[in-house]
């Protein structure tokens, strides 16, 4: 049968309890590769050693850079290290979703800058960004440490937005950044590692993600943006050696999907790219229909989709 997994968020509050019950119903439901849950902001998460150490101030638009990036120890979050225990003593092979650096710094306002405006983050300084980096590669050999994931995906939605037909914003050029996402991806020893990018895939998109050399999945949103459907052809993964994490679920509709609506679309998927198809999933995460149903999010809608998923990755194989 087709592997499943997910991609990281969901509507539940912030707690270890909550955090065991994500795993444990993710487990119980088949999910091949359980994520480990994302609860809180996944930009947050990966940057608390600096909040909670005034180098970065949360603020109601953002966070604002205070001091020195590089003058606090970095330090695995805090929920994926209780994850990790859950996931293991469960015996899981399970994902990891790490937030990337770009993404983590287009959050990012540096003094002076405009917070909230992305133009004026530190993706506007190659100094400042580079410092983050650093923080970040050390974070990520941190969390190696600590964990054994099967499945790493670095997140980083932010570059749908940067990335278009022919540039970058900012000037940067494609090697440079799938420079900066190798050395993260490479802190991981992980069978299966990658780049999560969500929303419309822009055109320049594949010239940064097919030659990763620390990268042999990519993983998109497909249920809900038709257009990635042919993003790539089998020829493109077949000379990257790179497989594909497809999308059969949408994780912004609160519709409950009809199993046959979902394999509809995972037989399109194996038909076009056959075995470098590596799983099939929800488009992201499911954070966003927090307080839809007034808490009932989870029972009513997620682990809903989750059913459908295991089921059509069932009837795929028949």
């Amino acid at each position: 049968m087709i592997a499943t997994t997910l991609v990281g968020s969901f509507p539940l509050e912030y707690s270890r309890e909550n955090i065991r019950k994500a795993l444990s119903d993710q487990h119980e439901i088949g999910i091949t590769f359980p994520v480990l849950p994302q609860l809180r902001d996944f930009v947050h998460m990966y940057i608390e050693p600096l909040i909670k150490r005034g180098v970065i101030a949360h603020e109601r638009l953002g966070y604002m850079l205070r001091g020195d990036i590089l003058s606090v120890e970095p330090e695995p979050p805090e929920d994926v290290v209780y994850a990790v225990d859950v996931a293991e003593d469960l015996g899981l092979r399970y994902r990891l979703a790490f937030t990337g650096p770009f993404t983590i710094a287009s959050r990012i306002t540096p003094k002076g800058g405009r917070l909230g405006d992305m133009r004026s983050s530190l993706l506007a300084s190659r100094e400042l960004l580079s410092d983050l980096v650093d923080y970040l590669v050390e974070v990520a050999r941190e969390v190696s440490k600590t964990s054994h994931p099967h499945v790493v995906c670095v997140d980083e939605p932010v570059l749908s937005v940067i990335v278009g037909a022919r540039s970058v914003m900012f000037g940067y050029e494609a090697g440079e950044i799938a420079e900066i996402l190798d050395r993260v991806l490479g802190e991981f020893r992980s069978p299966l590692r990658g780049v999560h990018v969500c929303s419309r895939l822009p055109p320049l998109l594949k010239s940064i993600l097919l030659p990763l050399k620390n990268a042999n999945i990519l993983d998109h949103e497909h249920s809900d943006i038709p257009e990635n459907r042919k993003y790539y052809s089998i020829d493109d993964l077949r000379r990257a050696n790179k497989l594909l994490g497809y999308g059969v679920v949408s994780s912004r509709s609160t519709r409950v999907e009809a199993v046959e609506e979902a394999l509809t679309l995972a037989r399109e998927a194996y038909d076009t790219y056959k075995a470098w198809l590596a799983f099939i999933k929800p488009d992201c995460g499911f954070g966003g229909m927090k307080g839809f149903l007034q808490g009932r999010e989870y029972e009513e809608i997620v682990l809903r989709k989750l059913k459908v998923l295991v089921e059509t990755a069932g009837a795929l194989e028949g």
